[in-house]
C-alpha cells in the first residue's frame, strides 16, 4: 500500500493531467479514469498506466 504522502502526489498529477486535457477540449474515457485511479492507489506503476492508455488508443 502507498503512503499517503505518495498517494497524495499521484492524485495531484492525474488532477492535472486530468485538467490539461479537459482545457484542451478533450475528457478520458472513463476506463482510462479507472487506470488512473488504480495508479493512485498504488495498484498500478506508472509504466503499468502509460502500457494501458497507449494500447487503448492503439499508440503502443
Amino acid at each position: 500500500m502507498e503512503s499517503a504522502f505518495e498517494q497524495g502526489r499521484r492524485r495531484r498529477a492525474v488532477d492535472d493531467a486530468r485538467r490539461s486535457s479537459e482545457l484542451e477540449g478533450s475528457r478520458s474515457t472513463d476506463a482510462t479514469r479507472a487506470d488512473q485511479d488504480a495508479y493512485v492507489r498504488g495498484e498500478i506503476d506508472i509504466n503499468q498506466l502509460g502500457k494501458r492508455v497507449r494500447s487503448r488508443y492503439g499508440l503502443a
